[in-house]
């Protein structure tokens, strides 16, 4: 009777897991750029920052350069949930504040998150990285080279 039950139990427990909808792929490695436009300056200077993302086995680094930005950030790229995670690290010269001594970001926090969405498409959400105070929710931003 018990080995009935037993039975039982397994064959719904295996019914769930094939029910469950399948997690969808991590971020596969690449390279990706993502244009900020901010619009201009009152002077009609163009307001435009560039990020680079770089997702390998082993890397992760994003560059931010343009309008009064130009940073190198060592980051770490999790993969959780069919999403990748890319938190910061430190600056490229180790350090945790950047190069007027200012800590924007702090080890770990999450700077963006990316999701494959419907289409192919590569959805972003901007966590603590944020060209200006906006919101930002999530969108298509940062596309394969």
């Amino acid at each position: 009777m018990a080995s009935r039950i037993g039975m039982t139990a397994m064959a719904a427990m295996a019914g769930l897991v094939l029910a469950l909808p399948a997690m969808a792929e991590p971020v596969p490695p690449g390279h990706y750029r993502y244009e900020w436009d901010g619009g201009r300056t009152a002077g009609g200077t163009g307001i435009v920052v560039t990020y680079d993302l770089t997702l390998g086995p082993r890397a992760c680094q994003l560059t931010a350069q343009g309008f009064q930005t130009n940073e190198e950030i060592r980051c770490e790229a999790v993969n959780t949930n069919g999403a990748t995670t890319v938190r910061f690290v430190s600056y490229s010269d180790g350090k945790v504040v950047n190069r007027y001594g200012v800590a924007i970001y702090k080890p770990g926090q999450e700077l963006l998150r990316l999701r494959a969405g419907t289409g192919g498409v590569l959805l972003t959400e901007l966590l603590a990285l944020k060209p200006d105070e906006g919101t930002f929710p999530p969108a298509v931003r940062f596309k394969p080279l």
